[in-house]
């Protein structure tokens, strides 16, 4: 599986606007998420958010796969740039 599929990019766009919102999360850290303008801005914030999670990882298993899925955003982010 390469890294672009272990990150869940998705567009939405609310009734009643045109701009579509760009939604991303981690593929095994659904409940972390984040939005941007697109893929690339989105996944930004989110490897920041990913980031912030590693503050209240509670045990090394936790903090390893926090730090797996911010590899895979850089990688997805290089690859988008």
């Amino acid at each position: 599986m390469t890294e672009t599929t272990k990150v869940i990019v998705s567009t939405t766009t609310r009734p009643g606007q045109a701009i579509a919102s760009t939604q991303v999360h981690h593929r095994d850290l659904p409940e972390i998420r984040a939005t941007g303008d697109d893929p690339a801005g989105a996944a930004t914030r989110l490897a920041n958010e990913l980031t912030r999670a590693l503050d209240t990882a509670l045990t090394d298993w936790r903090r390893k796969n926090i730090e797996q899925a911010i590899a895979d955003v850089h990688e997805f982010i290089d690859s988008h740039s």
